[in-house]
């Protein structure tokens, strides 16, 4: 597939370049919108073996993050992969660029992306607990945590490259703030906490215990089978805190 031309895809560097050194959010703007729609386009033509539609919401730009130094940064990185970008490629890689995608998506103030995939690329959630070897209760945890899924009126709920991402520890995490940004998008900051509140209860309750220290004080988590509760566990308590700290500069 035909990307950029070289010519366009100079125009395009300087026409950036230009309108954060006027530092003019009109023009940062435009230009994040242009990036982020011929992203899109891009996707969802090199990549329709997997791919069936990509669907978005108007997005409500976050102004101090589009004209940020960030944001400078991630739109020249995004012009470097068009010239990467191909298919075939393996589906961590594929979902290394769809997680990329949409955390910047929410990042320069996106409402909502939806991502729909064909049907021979889902997985259902005993196949998906068969790749990582663990239960379908398992499964339904992480889908909980971040893990995706989509809507669809079949078993067949996971695509491939989410397990792929969350073989990796890294990509576990990120796909866990991916979550929890998506979250607060539609959430406040209070009804996060109600609904992490919810979380840790589950967890004491498992335990007979009040924190995580307790639960897993005596046991070398080297050799823990499972380890998920034990980071989880921090995880919600670290994000608990993380937005507490953020409802307490707000007043």
């Amino acid at each position: 597939m035909d990307f950029m031309s070289v010519a366009v895809l100079e125009e395009t560097k300087k026409d950036i370049h230009e309108a954060f050194h006027s530092n003019n959010i009109a023009k940062i703007e435009k230009e994040t919108s242009y990036i982020l729609n011929y992203l899109i386009v891009t996707m969802r033509d090199i990549f329709d073996d997997r791919l069936t539609d990509i669907k978005i919401k108007p997005v409500d730009y976050n102004h101090s993050y589009v004209s940020s130094q960030k944001n400078l940064q991630k739109l020249n990185a995004w012009l470097t992969v068009f010239d990467e970008i191909n298919n075939p490629c393996s589906d961590f890689e594929f979902g290394k660029f769809k997680h990329n995608l949409e955390y910047w998506y929410y990042e320069i103030g996106g409402k909502q992306i939806t991502f729909n995939y064909h049907k021979d690329y889902l997985l259902t959630p005993t196949e998906a607990a068969k790749e990582l070897g663990v239960s379908t209760v398992t499964i339904n945890k992480y889908i909980k945590q971040g893990l995706e899924e989509v809507d669809t009126n079949s078993h067949k709920k996971i695509p491939k490259h989410a397990i792929q991402l969350w073989k990796d520890t890294s990509y576990t995490i990120k796909v866990k703030a991916l979550a929890q940004k998506r979250k607060l998008q539609n959430q406040s900051p209070k009804e996060r906490i109600s609904e992490i509140n919810e979380e840790l209860l589950e967890l004491q309750l498992k335990y007979g215990v009040r924190t995580w220290q307790e639960a897993f004080g005596d046991y070398n988590i080297v050799e823990m089978e499972d380890r998920a509760d034990y980071y989880d566990w921090q995880d919600l308590e670290d994000e608990k805190e993380m937005l507490l700290a953020k409802l307490m500069e707000d007043i």
